[in-house]
């Protein structure tokens, strides 16, 4: 007995002690181990290029927004706002560029992406009308949009595919085939093929005035800018439709991919690609520095799509009928639900009658049109009936009958022939009838 309870008060502590080992072993032989996990973001971000752009605003308490149609920025904001405009604008009518540009002479900022001309027009032989239908805006400052002179690598890159291509069908892995050849010269340009990171464009230098610091900013475009101004050089004077001045620009060996213009008490500035305020690119060089630069401290609108009219707009331009009937649902919708004064009227019973009063109304009918015999035809005929039981003769009959309900001898023969004049003398023939034709002797 003295050994068992030893045992017992002893186990808790063996217990806790094997816990305590097994705890003590786990962190003595595993260690922390941290990783990342991929998370998709969020769509407002997806969908918003210039999501870290806006944040990082709003960090400089700068408000900015982006506006999809052209209802939204027309009427123009206040000069002290920002425009941001990509060449997704859609086509702007001519009072509209008037009223961009009158805005910036007044003393607004805008920021502009040049915006090329299509695939089947050919910038050395497009005429002053191409340009002008292609970008009316930039083409009444003098911009016009050509392609960069900067040499491409795609034929030693497409030699080195058709080196891929044409290695032995049977191999299972090309790359990896090339990659362990015996020839050198093969294996470095699949290496620099498949190893080396894509051509980064060359950044470009940002020209502002003598006392500002030159910054870098890197632009994926493969198209310059080329201003009318700069024919003087050539001995062309320029014809421009507004008297803008260039006040910078950003360049490189192969042109200019930046032009600042001032215009009266406002500036537009003009760039080949916005890309470099997007969320991958923001960070890079002085792009962020370019931002706060153009925009001060002001607000600043992200403008896209200009053309595209709001969805009611849009709705009446393209589907009136569909519109109008929405509307005229919309009315009697509203006119359904909107609370009426005065006493409620009480709705009519939509339940069918029964066959008694159908019964009921067929007779009062007939009754309204003198027809009491043919009400009582019938039931009379059944009465008579019942009478010849009592006897054969019909005045000992009418005598037993009128005995065995009670009832005078007269009443009865008058409710067997007679007409009755009232409704109330009615109803006591029909229900005389009916006990006279119910009798039992």
């Amino acid at each position: 007995m003295g050994k068992t309870a030893r045992l017992r008060r002893a186990f808790p502590w063996l217990l806790a002690a094997l816990l305590l080992a097994m705890v003590s072993g786990y962190y003595a032989l595993t260690e922390p181990v941290t990783y990342m996990k991929r998370v998709a973001p969020d769509s407002s971000i997806t969908r918003n290029p210039y999501s870290a752009a806006q944040q990082w605003l709003a960090q400089r308490g700068q408000p900015s927004k982006r506006i999809l149609s052209a209802a939204a920025l027309f009427p123009l904001p206040d000069t002290r706002t920002t425009l941001v405009i990509d060449k997704h604008r859609g086509m702007l009518t001519s009072n509209q560029v008037n009223a961009l540009l009158e805005w910036v002479q007044d003393g607004g900022k805008l920021v502009v992406e040049a915006r090329p001309l299509p695939g089947i027009l050919d910038t050395s032989d497009a005429s002053a009308s191409d340009w002008q239908d292609n970008d009316p805006l930039l083409f009444a400052l003098g911009i016009t949009v050509w392609d960069s002179p900067v040499p491409s690598d795609a034929g030693q890159e497409d030699a080195i595919r058709d080196l891929l291509m044409a290695l032995p069908t049977f191999v299972d892995s090309p790359l990896q085939y090339c990659l362990h050849s015996d020839n050198e010269a093969l294996r470095e340009d699949c290496a620099r093929l498949a190893c080396d990171a894509p051509p980064e464009p060359t950044p470009l230098t940002l020209h502002v005035s003598d006392n500002e610091p030159d910054r870098r900013v890197q632009l994926f475009s493969d198209y310059v800018i080329w201003h009318d101004s700069w024919d003087e050089e050539e001995g062309n004077a320029p014809h421009l439709e507004w008297p803008v001045e260039i006040t910078g620009y950003a360049d490189n060996d192969y042109g200019s991919q930046l032009v600042q213009l001032s215009l009266g008490s406002g500036q537009i500035s003009v760039l080949t690609d916005l890309s470099l305020w997007s969320s991958e690119r923001l960070l890079y060089f002085d792009h962020a520095w370019l931002l706060a630069w153009l925009t001060g401290a002001e607000p600043v609108w992200f403008v896209r799509s200009v053309a595209m009219p709001p969805l009611a707009q849009w709705l009446w331009l393209k589907a009136p009928a569909l519109a109008f009937a929405l509307l005229i649902l919309l009315v009697l919708w509203l006119w359904h639900r909107i609370p009426r004064q005065g006493p409620r009227q009480q709705a009519r019973e939509e339940s069918r009658r029964d066959y008694l009063k159908h019964l009921h109304a067929s007779g009062y009918f007939q009754w309204r049109t003198n027809q009491q015999m043919a009400l009582l035809a019938e039931l009379r005929k059944q009465a008579e009936q019942q009478l010849l039981r009592f006897h054969h003769q019909r005045n000992k009959a009418l005598a037993l009958a009128a005995k065995a309900l009670s009832v005078p001898v007269k009443e009865l023969d008058a409710a067997l022939q007679s007409q009755a004049d009232t409704r109330d003398r009615f109803t006591q023939q029909v229900s005389l009838l009916q006990s006279l034709k119910n009798c039992r002797h």
